[in-house]
């Protein structure tokens, strides 16, 4: 049996009787979105045409600036793509001076209404801004793209850090996607950081999670792909799925509550703060001096567009 983030059960999918899951239409191409997010994806594209995406609403976005400043310092800030989760995250990038890197999200991409605040863990709402982060990256894939996907709770601390990870890809024309783990145990994968090729395979794989995801409400997003990892080839000499190895890509399992990497004097290329939750996240990126956000500036971008409040009437 999968699990989920919070490391619970994830409900299994119906199997056939081949061992396939439940039948899943995989769609053979998508209405081209407007002109515009186009020029934008492609003026943002690295070589071999990968592109760095996140997604967040504007409840993070004090977690974007952090992510988009760690790019910064790893020489990858001048490429890459937020998708905004609401009007008022892409508003504040464009106020921040980030407009070439923002985009709003086509409403036919969506299946459920995201709003704007910030989520607590395994909320109904969290599930759903979590599922639209596999919409976006399924509809990136039908526009030829290698998605390199990294949540903004994610610290980038390594250079050529995308490089290295498309190696895999270069060495090996089975590998179709690379997957940070989640946890320790190698059974469980982190669908917050991950490189993704455009193919047949990973079209379905994106399907059908999309599909469980819709379908069942006990799913969050990470639960579904593993769901749907399930019925992908995992044979040592085929298999279709890279693990980044744990040391190097470490998740907050491994980071803060267990500092393997620390004691064994390996450099992680990034750290990942999940495994925390709401402030949390925050104050171990603080501790360890990932936390790059300068509070005022942010105070002033939330000051242009911020509506004032209302003056009490005389």
């Amino acid at each position: 049996m999968q699990t989920s983030e919070n490391n619970t059960p994830a409900p299994e999918p119906p199997a056939l009787e081949n061992g396939e899951s439940i039948p899943v239409v995989v769609p053979e191409s998508f209405n081209k979105p407007q002109q515009e997010l186009v020029d934008k994806i492609n003026a943002n594209l690295h070589d071999e045409r990968v592109l760095i995406v996140a997604a967040s609403n504007y409840g993070m976005r004090d977690h974007v600036y952090n992510w988009i400043e760690s790019l910064k310092r790893t020489n990858e800030g001048d490429k890459f793509i937020m998708f905004c989760l609401d009007d008022q995250m892409y508003e504040h990038m464009v106020a921040a001076g980030y407009e070439k890197n923002a985009a709003t999200i086509p409403d036919n991409w969506f299946h459920d209404q995201v709003e704007a605040g910030f989520e607590e863990y395994y909320s109904k709402k969290y599930r759903i801004i979590t599922h639209a982060k596999t919409l976006i990256v399924q509809q990136l894939l039908y526009l030829d793209v290698t998605v390199l996907f990294s949540d903004v709770d994610i610290v980038w601390l390594r250079p050529r850090m995308r490089e290295f990870i498309h190696t895999f890809f270069q060495m090996r024309g089975q590998t179709h996607v690379a997957y940070q783990q989640e946890g320790s145990d190698q059974r469980v994968v982190n669908s917050g950081f991950y490189m993704m090729r455009p193919s047949d395979v990973t079209k379905r794989l994106l399907a059908e999670t999309i599909y469980l995801g819709d379908t069942n409400k006990d799913y969050t997003q990470q639960g579904a792909m593993n769901a749907a990892l399930d019925h992908v080839d995992m044979n040592l000499r085929s298999t279709n799925v890279v693990l980044l190895d744990v040391l190097h890509f470490p998740n907050g399992y491994v980071f803060f509550e267990n500092q393997w990497p620390q004691q064994h004097g390996v450099e992680p290329y990034m750290v990942h703060a999940n495994y925390l939750v709401g402030d949390d996240k925050k104050k171990r990126l603080q501790e360890y001096g990932y936390w790059y956000l300068d509070e005022q500036w942010l105070a002033s971008i939330d000051a242009k567009i911020e509506p004032e409040q209302e003056q009490p009437a005389q």
